[in-house]
């Protein structure tokens, strides 16, 4: 099992991602490797080769929603990070990956948590406050995942 916090440390709400993954280091979650990565598409079939299971967590852009909603999804909705604009798309990516004889996940088995942020641009070490506020909901969403139900709960960004 993996979990891959994606994200900028240096950009106020773009560095969720990496922020969750440092906060459920302290967790000690048994049989789980944590991982910050700073892009996707491509850059993450090495970090997903060999899991059976992997949470990706992101920031997630939706004016839909109100900064620091917590949305989980399944690999076909685009986070952030998740699909990088040099690259190509996380579902294209593990359709390379799995074309080249990787072991990699099955979609149904990478699941996205996104933090709705609201300032991705800014250099600062801080998020907002309501990305700051929801960074503890996401781990104890990942860690529930892990610990206690062994299956990820279902649901999708529409």
């Amino acid at each position: 099992m993996v979990v891959i916090g994606l994200g900028s440390p240096f950009l106020c709400d773009d560095s969720v991602g990496p922020r969750v993954v440092r906060e459920l280091a302290g967790r000690g979650l048994g049989g789980v490797r944590l991982v910050e990565a700073h892009a996707g598409g491509l850059l993450l079939l090495e970090e997903l080769a060999g899991a059976k299971l992997a949470v990706i967590v992101d920031a997630l852009l939706d004016e839909r929603r109100a900064p620091g909603d917590i949305v989980v999804a399944d690999i076909g909705t685009a986070s952030h990070n998740a699909a990088c604009s040099h690259d190509c798309s996380l579902p294209e990516a593990l359709a390379i990956g799995r074309a080249m004889g990787m072991s990699l996940p099955d979609d149904d088995s990478i699941h996205l948590v996104g933090i709705v942020a609201k300032d991705v641009s800014t250099f600062s070490e801080m998020p907002t406050p309501d990305v700051a506020a929801a960074i503890q909901k996401a781990c104890d969403e990942v860690s529930t995942f892990f610990s206690k139900n062994n299956s990820f709960p279902s649901g999708n960004f529409g």
